[in-house]
């Protein structure tokens, strides 16, 4: 397995451009390609993927990660011998990076002046090949960028709903790098896996979660969630999950018309009323009523985009 690092500036952060899955029969090659514009980070399934980028050859295999670099000479430096199979990512990187035998800190293109506050340059760092523990959970995020992508480029008349899809892609891909980035020294285990948790809850908060099911993929007692969590954030991951939800809840009513009813659903709540009242709980007004207060501070606001009314 290579060891060699990427070290990437994140001012400006990365950038997603898009996603896929791609399985290969024996006897077929990746593609031949020079001076491809975009990071491929490719994430494998099953098989062996003969890979060589220039003069240096790797081999990759199932459940394991790697990053090729932009406008480098990528090409199969053998046949696949058995059915592969691997989700890819291409995103890019305005912000410098380097490839190097070490972790190297890397200076901002941006110039962040300290006027009143100073941006740190931070630099993230990644491991070029590595095995990924929980192939399964980073497949899930893949799948998931590339539904947002998807919808995203499919609803070019509706331009809020292409917003929302936009970022969603964008913020997903996000968790991705800080999934798959080396972890700090100054990082406890504590919160490595609070992060985890945290990070896990807002990509799957359309989904049903339990503390049985956080257990597992965190290989920790299902009691200890809300102690690593609380001692993190303050809150439990309930609290964190319907906060999240709600958040996002906000985002449909004011860039969509959808009915509350459908938002309900979009965000995680199976039940319209519970998530009317949690809405009316944490905002101080029903679904409907922010919808109608904030949109009437819009610049030509209409009536029609009220949606569904609830009580």
């Amino acid at each position: 397995m290579a060891k060699q690092f990427i070290s990437i500036s994140c001012l400006p952060t990365p950038t997603y451009i898009q996603s896929g899955h791609v399985i290969f029969q024996p006897g077929e090659r990746h593609p031949n390609r020079k001076n491809f514009q975009f990071f491929v980070m490719m994430f494998m399934k099953r098989g062996h993927l003969f890979i060589a980028e220039d003069d240096q050859k790797y081999t990759v295999g199932p459940n394991e990660m790697f990053i090729l670099q932009p406008h480098h000479h990528h090409y199969s430096w053998k046949p696949m011998e058995e059915t592969t199979e691997y989700y890819w990512v291409h995103f890019t990187a305005t912000g410098g990076y380097v490839q190097a035998d070490q972790p190297q800190q890397v200076s901002p293109t941006i110039s962040v002046p300290s006027i009143h506050y100073y941006t740190s340059p931070i630099t993230m760092f990644i491991k070029k090949q590595q095995v990924v523990t929980d192939m399964d959970s980073v497949i899930s995020i893949i799948r998931k960028i590339f539904a947002n992508s998807r919808r995203s480029s499919e609803s070019h008349a509706d331009i809020n709903q292409n917003t929302i899809e936009f970022w969603k892609a964008e913020q997903l891909f996000t968790d991705l790098l800080r999934q798959i980035q080396m972890q700090t020294r100054e990082e406890s285990s504590t919160t490595v896996i609070a992060n985890q948790i945290q990070r896990y809850i807002e990509d799957h908060y359309d989904e049903k979660i339990t503390y049985e099911q956080l257990g597992k993929l965190f290989h920790i007692h299902p009691n200890s969630i809300s102690i690593y969590m609380k001692k993190a954030f303050g809150l439990t991951p309930n609290m964190l999950l319907n906060k999240y939800r709600l958040n996002e809840a906000t985002k449909y009513l004011l860039l969509t018309t959808d009915q509350v009813s459908k938002i309900a659903l979009t965000v995680g709540y199976q039940n319209v009323y519970y998530f009317s009242t949690a809405f009316k709980k944490y905002y101080g007004v029903s679904p409907s009523e922010y919808r109608k207060k904030y949109m009437s501070l819009k610049p030509d606001s209409t009536e029609s985009a009220t949606g569904t009314q609830l009580n």
